[in-house]
């Protein structure tokens, strides 16, 4: 995201936890508002205490299905492992669109319930979250959201259910994503 052609304007971290992907952000895209958005109080508190009182980062108490951005006013949004513990995947996809400007990318690094591990991870890890999902499932999830294209990768290797989707939305899915 940082290595791109252009670099992004705003950036919102979903589910950002302590912040420290936000950090890493600050000092990775100088001239970027950043913006952190987590559901547990505890979580934004210890976000907010590393990274101080640093003008270009906001970090609000808040679920991935009701984001407190205006509509297309963000170029990226990422969220490292926790989309499986969304608890409406399908109206924070749908938000995380909503906000997403034309060109806009969604960076999700998170366990899918592809291969092996996946499956595993899926059956036996509901304790540690719900929303673990197959290729299918999150394809029809990115659809119905206005998401026109996305690609996977694994990482960490082949036995790894840890997994990079890269989901765009663009001008021509501006139906689908009003809606």
């Amino acid at each position: 995201m940082a290595s791109g052609d252009r670099a992004p304007r705003r950036v919102v971290d979903v589910g950002c936890g302590t912040g420290r992907l936000l950090a890493q952000l600050h000092e990775r895209l100088p001239d970027a508002e950043l913006v952190g958005v987590d559901p547990s109080a505890g979580m934004v508190a210890q976000a907010r205490t590393r990274l101080g009182q640093q003008s270009r980062v906001r970090i609000e108490v808040t679920p991935a299905s009701a984001l407190p951005l205006e509509d297309r006013s963000v170029d990226a949004v990422v969220t490292t492992i926790s989309f499986h513990h969304w608890d409406d995947q399908p109206a924070s996809l749908g938000e995380i669109s909503r906000v997403l400007r034309d060109g806009g990318r969604l960076l999700v690094a998170d366990l899918l319930a592809i291969g092996l591990a996946g499956q595993l991870a899926a059956r036996f890890g509901r304790r540690h979250g719900h929303g673990y999902r197959t290729e299918e499932e999150l394809g029809g999830l990115f659809r119905a959201a206005g998401f026109t294209q996305w690609s996977r990768r694994r990482l960490f290797g082949p036995a790894s259910p840890l997994y990079l989707v890269d989901a765009r939305v663009s001008a021509s899915a501006t139906g689908a994503r009003s809606a």
